[in-house]
C-alpha cells in the first residue's frame, strides 16, 4: 500500500470532523438568524453551550463513516460512489444522534437545526472529498502515489487493461510491462518492447523492477502456476489481482455442508434468491414510478416526433427472453418498418447481439434517440410490470438465445433482464459479446444493492457523455 493512500485516508478523518462541526454551526446560525421558514424559536441555548455538546458526539460520526467504508485506503476515489456512501452515512449518523438525545432527554435545540445540518453536512463532506480527489489526481501527473503494474498475460484482455490504464491516468496506475505466458498468443496491439520476459522468469523480473501490483489476466493458467504467482506476490509484498474465468466467478457465492466428514460445496445461482429478490423488486417499483413521472414531459414530444418523421408505430415492441418467461419489450421506435426482417440477415453476418455504428435500419431521429438513450424510456413500464429490472443483463431475442452456448444461456435465467447493467457502464456497444457474457455472469454471482446503485449512477454518467452508444 502506498504511503499516499494511508495519508489521504487519514486526512479524511480530520476533514470530516471539520465538515460535521461546520455543518452544525451553519445550521445553528441559519436557524437563529436567517431562518427562511421564519418559524418562531421557542427555546434554544447559547452557541457556547451548543458547540461543546455537538463536539462530544464527533466519535459517533467517525464510527458511522468508518462502518460505511468512507475511510477505505484506495489509490483513487470516485466522487459518484463516495457521494452515495455519504448520502447513506450522514442520515444514519444523524438518526443515531437524535436517538441518543431522546434517551438522555436533551431537547435544547429545534428540529429545524437537524434538517439544516443534514443538508449542510452532506455538502461539506462531499466538498472535502472532492478536494481530496482533485489533489490525488493532480499528484498523479507527477508520479506521486501512482501504482506500478506488471501484467501477466499477452492476450486481448491484457491489451484492453493496458490501454484503459494508459488512457485514464486519473486512475492512478502505470503499466511497467507485460509477461508472456505459455497459453496465450501475443495480441497484435501489444508491442514487443513492452514484453519484459517469460512467465518462467517472473521471479527475477519482479525482483528487478519491483512493481506495486501484479495483474494476472490469463484465465488459462493452471492452479499451480497461479499459486506460484500468489506466493511470489506474498514473498515480495506485492498486491495480486486476477481476471477470473467463468468457473471462478461461482466460487464467491457458495455454501459448504459436511456429509460423512466430507465438505460438499453448493454453488448458488445468485444472492438474489430470497430477501435479495424482494429488496431488488421493491427498488425496481420505486425506481420505475420515479422514472415514469420524471420522464413523462419528454415521452410525449418524443412520441409525436417519432410518429411525424417516419412511417410506423410510435413504440417498437418485440419478444424478448426473460428470467421466467418471454415478454414484450417496449422502446420508442428508432428503425424503419422493415428492420426486423433485415435483422435475420445481419445476425448471420455479424453474430449474436451485434450493434453497427452505421446501421442502415436506423432512422435519423432514431439515431439521436439511441445516442441519448431516450429510446429506452418506455422500458420503465416493463420494469413496473415485472418483466424487467432497473439493473440486469440486457434482454436478448429468442433467435439470439437459440444460438447461445450452454455457458452463455446462464445470463438469461439468473436474474431479470435490466434497462442498464455492467455491460452499459463498461463500454456499451464497444465491448465484445464474450466480454458482455462475462460481465453478466459476474453481476449474477455478485449482486448487491450497493452494486445496483453504483451501476445506476455510472449509467447516468455514461449517458451524459454518450460513451459507446450508437
Amino acid at each position: 500500500m502506498k504511503r499516499s493512500e494511508l495519508f489521504f485516508s487519514f486526512l479524511l478523518v480530520p476533514l470530516d470532523i471539520v465538515a460535521v462541526l461546520l455543518g452544525f454551526v451553519i445550521a445553528y446560525l441559519v436557524r437563529r438568524f436567517f431562518d427562511p421558514f421564519d418559524v418562531a424559536i421557542i427555546h434554544i441555548k447559547s452557541f457556547r453551550e451548543f458547540l461543546p455538546f455537538i463536539s462530544s458526539f464527533i466519535p459517533l460520526w467517525i464510527i458511522v463513516f468508518a462502518t460505511h467504508h468512507l475511510y477505505s485506503a484506495k489509490n483513487t476515489r470516485k466522487l459518484g460512489v463516495e457521494f452515495l456512501k455519504i448520502l447513506i452515512a450522514v442520515p444514519t449518523a444523524l438518526m443515531l444522534f437524535v436517538t441518543i438525545m431522546f434517551f438522555i432527554k436533551e431537547t435544547f435545540f429545534s428540529r429545524l437545526i437537524l434538517l439544516y445540518s443534514l443538508v449542510s453536512i452532506i455538502l461539506f463532506v462531499t466538498f472535502f472529498r472532492l478536494i481530496i480527489i482533485a489533489l490525488q489526481r493532480f499528484l498523479f501527473r507527477y508520479g506521486i502515489g501512482v501504482k506500478r503494474i506488471l501484467i501477466v498475460g499477452t492476450g486481448k484482455t491484457s491489451y484492453d487493461i493496458y490501454q484503459d490504464i494508459r488512457k485514464k491516468p486519473a486512475k492512478g496506475f502505470r503499466v511497467l510491462g507485460v509477461i508472456k505466458t505459455n497459453n496465450e498468443k501475443i495480441f497484435e496491439g501489444i508491442e514487443e518492447k513492452n514484453i519484459l520476459g517469460d512467465i518462467k522468469d517472473l521471479g527475477s523480473i519482479v525482483a528487478k523492477i519491483n512493481p506495486d501490483e501484479i495483474f494476472q489476466t490469463d484465465p488459462h493458467l493452471t492452479n499451480e502456476e497461479n499459486i506460484n504467482i500468489i506466493h511470489l506476490a506474498e514473498d515480495k509484498k506485492v498486491s495480486f489481482r486476477f481476471v477470473a474465468n467463468l468457473f471462478s466467478l461461482y466460487s464467491k457465492n457458495n455454501s459448504v455442508e459436511t456429509f460423512a466428514n466430507i465438505p460438499v460445496f453448493e454453488i448458488k445461482r445468485s444472492p438474489l434468491d430470497g430477501w435479495g429478490r424482494i429488496i431488488k423488486r421493491g427498488m425496481d417499483v420505486l425506481g420505475a414510478i420515479a422514472g415514469i413521472v420524471i420522464s413523462l414531459p419528454l415521452q410525449i414530444p418524443i412520441a409525436l416526433i417519432v410518429k411525424l418523421t417516419s412511417k410506423g408505430p410510435i413504440f417498437f415492441t418485440q419478444e424478448r427472453v426473460g428470467r421466467d418467461k418471454n415478454f414484450r419489450f417496449f422502446k420508442f421506435r428508432s428503425m424503419y418498418q422493415d428492420a426486423e426482417k433485415r435483422h435475420k440477415e445481419l445476425i448471420k453476418q455479424h453474430g449474436n447481439m451485434f450493434k453497427l455504428k452505421n446501421d442502415p435500419r436506423v432512422t435519423p431521429i432514431g439515431r439521436f434517440l439511441r445516442k441519448t438513450s431516450l429510446d429506452e424510456l418506455p422500458q420503465f413500464y416493463n420494469v413496473l410490470r415485472g418483466d424487467m429490472s432497473l439493473v440486469g443483463p440486457r434482454p436478448p431475442m429468442p433467435i439470439e438465445v437459440a444460438r447461445y452456448t450452454r455457458e452463455e444461456k446462464k445470463r438469461v435465467g439468473g436474474v431479470k433482464p435490466g434497462i442498464t447493467g455492467l455491460w452499459q457502464v463498461s463500454g456499451r456497444s464497444d465491448i465484445s459479446f464474450d466480454e458482455w457474457v462475462r460481465l453478466d455472469a459476474y453481476y449474477i454471482e455478485n449482486w448487491s444493492l450497493w452494486l445496483d446503485l453504483t451501476i445506476i449512477v455510472k449509467t447516468i454518467r455514461v449517458i451524459l457523455f454518450k460513451k459507446g452508444a450508437y
